[in-house]
């Protein structure tokens, strides 16, 4: 199983700890649980839009419906936190990192760090690309996201936004 913990470290179920300010910041505060929970976040546990449970924080897949975009939202209590948009192609094996948008009160969490992480899982061995967007919060955000920024289009994807 994979999971992510503070920093971007990689770790397996069995030792999935919370970082040291995250614990300082719950005995502080209980109620502070819940900003801190992405540490022990599954990323490959990714729920079907009416099976997500209400509590928590949560990962829902929305598959593709026209095209072969997907989302994945992140929710807290029921509540979506954040959201990441994919484009993956299978005959290509090629995938593009869309969209990454965690909602104000909720940055600098890691929940968009977890995003991406969910994103990688759904289409591993792939070829990724992230485009940086012109602007907006997410610039800075998406510009340490270690993916190639551009790649020759996929043949397949400029056939579906043709049509």
């Amino acid at each position: 199983m994979s999971m992510f913990i503070a920093q971007d470290h990689p770790v397996t179920t069995s030792d999935a700890q919370l970082c040291e300010d995250c614990r300082q910041l719950e005995a502080r505060d209980p109620h502070e649980r819940r900003l801190a929970e992405w540490a022990h976040l599954d990323v490959t546990a990714q729920h079907s839009p009416h099976a997500a449970p209400e509590q928590g924080l949560v990962l829902v897949a929305h598959p593709p419906t026209t095209s072969m975009t997907s989302r994945i939202e992140l929710r807290l209590d029921s509540a979506p936190v954040g959201t990441a948009t994919l484009t993956c192609c299978t005959a290509c094996q090629a995938a593009t990192l869309d969209y990454v948008h965690v909602t104000a009160g909720h940055r600098r969490l890691g929940y968009g760090r977890a995003l991406v992480a969910a994103a990688l899982v759904r289409a591993p061995g792939y070829t990724w690309t992230a485009p940086l967007p012109s602007s907006g919060p997410g610039t800075s955000f998406r510009a340490r996201i270690p993916f190639p920024r551009a790649a020759p289009p996929c043949i397949h994807r400029q056939q579906t936004s043709a049509r």
